[in-house]
């Protein structure tokens, strides 16, 4: 398996109303948020793991 074949979690917020939603990088394409119809950006890349 490539490295770029990989799904990676991301998180993504509409940068007006802060809605968010989480979708698999490279399998769907960034979103536009439902309501404002705005491209929404991304907030967080979700790696398993994390230790605060």
């Amino acid at each position: 398996m490539k490295v770029r074949d990989r799904l990676e979690a991301v998180e993504v917020q509409c940068p007006k109303c802060k809605n968010t939603k989480i979708i698999y990088i490279p399998k769907e394409a960034i979103p536009k948020c439902e309501s404002c119809n705005v491209t929404m950006v991304i907030k967080e890349l979700l790696d398993e793991g994390k230790s605060y």
